[in-house]
This record gives structure tokens, sequence and C-alpha cells, in this order.
């Protein structure tokens, strides 16, 4: 995949013409991660420069699995287009976009900041993600050679990966032929961490996590229990429920491709917020949530629950749960200082009161 000979200075990253990146990509990959999440993924975004570093990366993957499996994850999560792909290429089929490009790799810092009003700069933005997009299939079988790695760091970026990879429909009838692979790699796996990140791999392709609700660890059958083929199982919401009560245990799993750096409690809050469990069984994780509320906006701590519990709105009579825990936010001297603006963010955002009178007197 990386054969092609690319002209830098035709394409632009998120700091500008990209001639720097060939250069960058001349020396080993393992010391190009700065660049790579910098300027050619920057904050999730791609650029016109994307697609061809996509393409190089894929094409030595050998050199730093760890730093090029990541990178492939990551755009591949980036533009997961999906439905979407096919109007944004009738969109940028109809509009020229040579000129726009030409005239941007030519401009100073101040003029380029100025294009961007222009409407062409969208459509490049969208194109770059499409030309991603439609490379994610040649990727599976460079990113399948990984899948068994005698490495378990490289194995689980391999299966993160592939998980994003498959997201394409042209890559997913793939999904099959892996499925059992994978099956027997979370059965044998031997540590916690990577039979967890296994397991939620397997969920995620269409396997059965059921057997791994009776694991061993906690955070085996947790990591089970979100994944969407347990949706509907009871038992697997008991397993949300008993993790959610001392959340931060779940964040044991941090090292994960899949929670990129974010805490693991993050994404199971968020997925047992949205089962269907009664309202009141989601009080005691709620509370758990507070003391790690409010600290970023949208709180992705103690928002889920709140959206959950107050989904048709303030209430003029409250339930029981409702009383309770718009007591214990009331109560809590940390939540309401005058000066955090996250906890005014997050109850903008859910259309809830920000005073703490009106919790108080809810309560």
């Amino acid at each position: 995949m990386s054969g092609r000979v690319v002209d830098w200075s035709r394409v632009f990253h998120a700091y500008g013409t990209a001639t720097d990146t060939g250069e960058v990509l001349r020396g080993p990959l393992a010391d190009a991660g700065d660049h790579l999440w910098s300027a050619i993924l920057h904050q999730g975004s791609v650029w016109p420069a994307t697609p061809e570093v996509l393409r190089i990366v894929g094409g030595r993957l050998r050199e730093a699995p760890l730093v090029g499996l990541a990178f492939v994850r990551d755009v591949a999560s980036s533009v997961n287009v999906g439905v979407e792909a096919e109007e944004l290429r009738a969109r940028v089929a109809a509009t020229p976009t040579e000129e726009w490009i030409a005239a941007y790799v030519a401009a100073d810092e101040d003029e380029q900041v100025d294009m961007w009003d222009d409407d062409e700069g969208d459509v490049v933005l969208a194109g770059a993600a499409l030309d991603c997009w439609d490379l994610l299939p040649e990727l599976v079988g460079p990113v399948s050679e990984f899948l068994e790695d005698p490495d378990p760091q490289v194995r689980a970026q391999a299966w993160a990966a592939a998980g994003r990879l498959l997201l394409h429909p042209e890559a997913a009838v793939r999904r099959p032929e892996l499925l059992p692979r994978l099956a027997r790699l979370a059965a044998a796996a031997e540590s916690v961490e990577e039979r967890a990140s296994l397991v939620m791999d397997l969920g995620e392709f269409g396997g059965d996590p059921t057997p791994f609700l009776s694991d061993p660890s906690p955070l085996v059958r947790c990591a089970a229990a979100m994944t969407p083929p347990l949706a509907d199982d009871p038992a697997a919401h008991e397993e949300l429920l008993r993790m959610a009560a001392t959340p931060t245990e779940f964040d044991a799993l941090n090292g994960l491709p899949r929670f990129a750096g974010e805490p693991p409690r993050w994404t199971l809050i968020a997925v047992l917020s949205r089962r269907p469990v009664a309202p009141s069984r989601l009080y005691e994780p709620a509370l758990a949530a507070l003391p790690h509320a409010f600290r970023i906006a949208p709180c992705p701590d103690l928002g889920p629950y709140l959206e959950a519990l107050f989904a048709d709105g303030w209430p003029e009579e409250p339930a029981p749960e409702q009383r309770d825990l718009a007591r214990a936010i009331a109560s809590d001297d940390t939540l309401w200082s005058p000066i955090n603006g996250n906890r005014k963010i997050t109850l903008r955002g859910l259309g809830l009161p920000g005073e703490r009178e009106a919790w108080q007197a809810l309560g």
C-alpha cells in the first residue's frame, strides 16, 4: 500500500502544507506518533493529507505495529460515515475543489484562516473523509496479520482496529471468518485485561458473549454485559449495576485501546443509562458518580444518569429516586462552586435547573 508517490506540497494537514509529513515518514514510523495525532489526525478530524498517510502507514505496520494499528483504528473511528457516504460523495463530485486546494497550500497562514469561510473548504474535508473511508476495506488484510500476534498489546490493538474497519460494508463480509478466531482467543486469554478486551470485540463483531457473564473476573463479566448482543439481557443489566456501584473499579481497564485514554467507567455509565432498567435502579449508581461529577462538560459521570432519571423534564411530582437524588446533589457543597462552568453547561444542556435552590426544593 505504500508504493504510491505523493507530492506533499499539494496536500495539507491541520497546520498547513504537508511537506513536513514527507520528512517525518522518511524516518522511523515509531517516531511519527506526535505528527500523526496532531497534524494528520487533529482532534479527530482528517485532512487531505490523512488518506495518503493512512495508505502509507497501512503498508508499514510491521515497522511499529502499536503506533500503526492505533493510527488505523483512530482514523477509521473518525471517518465512520456509514449511510451518509453516498450523499457526501455526490456533494464532493458536484463541487470542484482543485483550485481551492491549490490556493490554500500557496497561501500564508492568515490567508488560510480566511479561506475557511468558503464552502469549498468543507467539501475538501468531506472528500478527505471519504478517501479514508474508501481505504478501510484494503486495510483489513494488513491488520489481520496481527490478530494473533505473540504480543498481547499488539493483539489488542489489532482487534480494536479490525472492529472499526469492519464497520465498512465492503469489509463486513470478513466478520464470519474472524469470529471463530476471536472467540477462541477470548476463551484462552490468561490476563483479565486481554480477556475483557477480546470479549468486547466479540460482542461488537456479532459473536455471543453470554458465556463470559459467568467469568471469574467482575471486569470481564461487565465487559461482556456492555456488548450490544446483551442489550436486553437482565443478567447483563445486573452485572452493569453491580459494577456501576463502584465505577472506578472498571477503570482498571484504562490501558485498553478502545477507551482511547478516557476512563472506562464513562463507557460503562453511558451503556447502563441506556439499558431498559427501572429508573429506581439508577439511583445508587448516580450516587456513586457524585464524587466525579462536573469535572468536565458535558459531565460523563453524572450526566447520563440525570438524562435517564429526568427523561421527562423537571417533575412537578417527583418519583422517590428523583427526590432522593436531588437531595443528594443539593447537599453536596463540592458540586456548587459558583465558578464551576462544567455544572452549568451540563445542566443547561439537559434542560435542568442550574440553581441549587431548585434541587433543594425538589429534594
